[in-house]
């Protein structure tokens, strides 16, 4: 039986949502246990910029405080960006999926949003919320390792799976432009010494600190740590690493499941793949690296239009749209088969 293009964009947006918190509390940790902004409330606006976000939280929010930033990002259901949110966005998805997802994962992640739905406004102070972060981490392990473990292997698996690179490449890319999110709010510190103790906390944020020092005992300069997160196809949360994964999942989806309609992704995934072979050639990466990480993450939104107009039915998003928009956490209502 065909799996129905409804099914496979839940699919797809279930795996994105548990990611994108993950990720994005992982981030918020390792920043917050650092001290790098809890002397300076002001210095948190950095995360808005990062994830583009100024207007949405300027509707709400007076200022980019660190009781406002942390709201914004980890409580506030209203913004799609936010934990509370992409974890229920994920649950609404698991709950139309029942019939085809193990129980186990949905076991999982229907205890996980309670979870979460139990916290309260004490447990998002700066005293508290490397404990909140490392429940949502774990949670967010929890329901990928279960996935892993007891989803079946057809191509509602493959969809996940794309979703789950996608996501992880934007977020990288994300992460490896947060020098520049602080140096446009003024948040930045210079010196020598401080910029080494950045890098060292965007590799923890990636969880990738013990993997670059066994292969660069020597230190985390920017150049290093860039080439490692961009390039480096043996580090899961490299891009290099999720592009080689979503070609290999859309020749699946075409040479096995006869999805033809993964052509197109397919020639994206070939820019993406030239552009990063050029990206680690350049001795001037670091230079670059605001202008790279722009280009990857146009280029993830593109692709992700190509596959909703491909798989999913839906007219492709425009240019500079973000991939989050809450008409997709539902799926959508298509009853065709993808093929």
């Amino acid at each position: 039986m065909s799996l129905l293009a409804r099914n496979a964009e839940q699919l797809f947006w279930l795996a994105r949502y548990i990611e994108r918190a993950g990720s994005l509390a992982r981030i918020i940790e390792t920043h917050s246990s650092y001290g790098r902004a809890s002397a300076d409330d002001l210095s948190w606006g950095w995360l808005v910029t990062l994830y583009s976000a100024e207007e949405r939280f300027a509707k709400d929010y007076a200022e980019t405080s660190f009781k406002n930033v942390i709201r914004f990002y980890v409580a506030d259901v209203a913004n799609p960006g936010s934990v509370q949110f992409s974890v229920r966005a994920a649950r609404e998805n698991a709950r139309a999926l029942r019939a085809i997802i193990p129980t186990e994962m949905w076991r999982q992640l229907n205890g996980f949003h309670n979870r979460l739905a139990a916290l309260t406004a004490e447990d998002f102070d700066l005293v508290t919320l490397s404990r909140t972060c490392g429940i949502i981490k774990d949670g967010c392990y929890a329901q990928l390792g279960v996935a892993d473990s007891t989803l079946y292997r057809d191509e509602g698996e493959r969809f996940f799976r794309l979703g789950l690179m996608i996501e992880r490449a934007d977020q990288t890319s994300r992460l490896l432009d947060v020098k520049f999110a602080q140096l446009a709010t003024g948040a930045s510190h210079g010196g020598q010494t401080a910029d080494t103790t950045f890098w060292s906390v965007i590799l923890r944020s990636a969880a990738a600190y013990q993997a670059f020092r066994r292969l660069e005992p020597q230190g985390a300069d920017p150049s290093r740590v860039a080439h490692f997160l961009l390039d480096n196809a043996s580090q899961p949360r490299s891009v290099a690493y999720c592009v080689l994964e979503i070609q290999r999942v859309l020749h699946e989806l075409r040479a096995g499941y006869q999805l033809r309609k993964a052509s197109k992704a397919l020639e994206h995934i070939e820019v993406l793949i030239e552009g990063l072979q050029s990206a680690a050639k350049d001795p001037d990466l670091v230079v670059r690296l605001h202008a790279v990480n722009d280009w990857l993450q146009q280029c993830l939104i593109t692709l992700t239009a190509d596959l909703s107009t491909a798989f999913f039915a839906l007219e492709p998003a425009p240019a500079n749209a973000r991939s989050q928009s809450q008409s997709q956490t539902d799926g959508g209502s298509q009853k065709q088969s993808l093929s």
